[in-house]
């Protein structure tokens, strides 16, 4: 290992084709660290496969070469061994294995993605609810007749939140959405437009009614469509006759764009909502606030990221009343020096809320899989289980059956 000074305080040492970076204070026992496979900080540098395997050979985890090859060419490596490594090696502190293979691994990692895919499709329920929920109540009071079509883009039918007073979490998740009424994008005089000309199942001849016509009065503030056309590379004059209804519109929002607009509902049109889900209005704030957290488990899943490793951002708050009825064990992000409660938490938690809304029984069937599995085929000389369960929130299996099957009723 060659060591090199960089200034009087920083150095760097390049091992294995890995460059570690690190303060001079820290390089008394570098070598031993390194030999003994321990985990260090700093900036690593690419590694080819064949370097890969010499490093996972001197780890001395089991596998073919043909079944790592095959492994790294349709899986992310710092995914399936980073993300899962703690799980899988005997001493969490030292990179050394004892029985564990790369099949153990993969079983995990397709555990991982299958459990994600679950979740999101009960995730995709619940959106769908909401978007049927809200285009239903809201059109029954404000969109009800052909030349109401549009008022969903009028904010003149919502509520801006600085109107109400100790908004909850207005400087934490909630900063941008008190802040900015006034930007949200339904408010754009161009929304009708980019609705119709980025979505190809939204034809504007289809929605063309000239019983709909704006009148001249409304034609400088309602919204109105203009087609776009490619050759000139410019719009067409204004067409007052195009108009899109809600429950059509709504399938194209995002579920970010779905919770600011709950945020916004008039409270009449919002406790209908809240309704539908079994909850009263009184408790807007905690109906709000779990949707903040599904909606962070919701783009976790999206993005392919490892579900057992779900955190809530430190940034988000969490309401005192979900944490007593849902029983949340929300813990501080790596400090305890914090002038706010502790409020991360983690995968268990979370589906603790989304059971609020569906159906979670399915989840529980997927924990089963991995448990069935481990038991019959993992031979390391820990429980992978427990070390796979409690990373996700909760170390007992019969508790995750209590809460996922609904066992706990929620008592608000």
């Amino acid at each position: 290992m060659a060591v090199t000074t960089v200034g009087n305080h920083c150095r760097y040492s390049h091992f294995c084709g890995i460059i570690i970076y690190y303060n001079q204070t820290s390089i008394f026992d570098m070598d031993r660290l390194v030999i003994n496979g321990s985990f260090s900080v700093g900036i690593k540098v690419y590694q080819d496969r064949n370097a890969i395997e010499v490093i996972l050979r001197g780890r001395k985890l089991k596998f073919t070469k043909q079944g790592l090859d095959k492994a790294l060419l349709y899986n992310n490596y710092f995914n399936l061994f980073n993300g899962l490594e703690t799980l899988l090696l005997p001493n969490k502190n030292i990179k050394h294995y004892n029985g564990e293979s790369l099949d153990d691994f993969i079983d995990m990692y397709n555990f991982d993605k299958n459990l994600s895919s679950q979740i999101f499709y009960l995730i995709i329920s619940l959106e769908d609810k909401l978007k049927n929920s809200i285009a239903h109540h809201f059109s029954q009071k404000h969109c009800c007749t052909i030349d109401s079509t549009m008022e969903y883009l009028n904010p003149q039918n919502y509520i801006d939140p600085t109107s109400r007073p100790n908004y909850p979490f207005q400087n934490y998740q909630n900063k941008s959405i008190y802040n900015q009424f006034s930007r949200f994008n339904l408010f754009e005089q161009g929304f009708l437009t980019k609705l119709v000309n980025f979505n190809d199942h939204i034809d504007a001849n289809f929605y063309r009614d000239s019983s709909y016509g704006l009148t001249n009065s409304a034609r400088n503030t309602s919204p109105y469509y203009r087609n776009y056309n490619n050759q000139s590379r410019s719009y067409s004059d204004p067409d007052y006759d195009v108009a899109v209804p809600f429950w059509v519109s709504i399938e194209t929002f995002d579920f970010g764009t779905i919770l600011r607009l709950l945020h916004y509902l008039q409270d009449d049109v919002l406790d209908c909502v809240m309704k539908d889900f079994g909850i009263g209005i009184r408790h807007r704030a905690e109906f709000l606030n779990m949707l903040d957290f599904i909606k962070e488990l919701r783009n976790h899943c999206a993005h392919g990221s490892l579900i057992s490793r779900f955190r809530t951002p430190k940034y988000m708050k969490i309401n005192g009343n979900l944490i007593r009825v849902f029983n949340l064990s929300p813990v501080y992000h790596n400090t305890s020096n914090s002038s706010t409660p502790a409020s991360v938490i983690k995968l268990f938690d979370v589906l603790k809320l989304l059971s609020f809304f569906v159906d979670t029984k399915p989840i529980y069937k997927q924990l089963q899989k991995i448990i069935y599995r481990n038991n019959k085929k993992f031979r390391g000389h820990y429980d992978l289980n427990e070390r796979l369960l409690e990373r996700m929130g909760e170390k007992q299996l019969a508790v995750w059956k209590r809460y996922l099957y609904k066992k706990v009723n929620f008592q608000f």
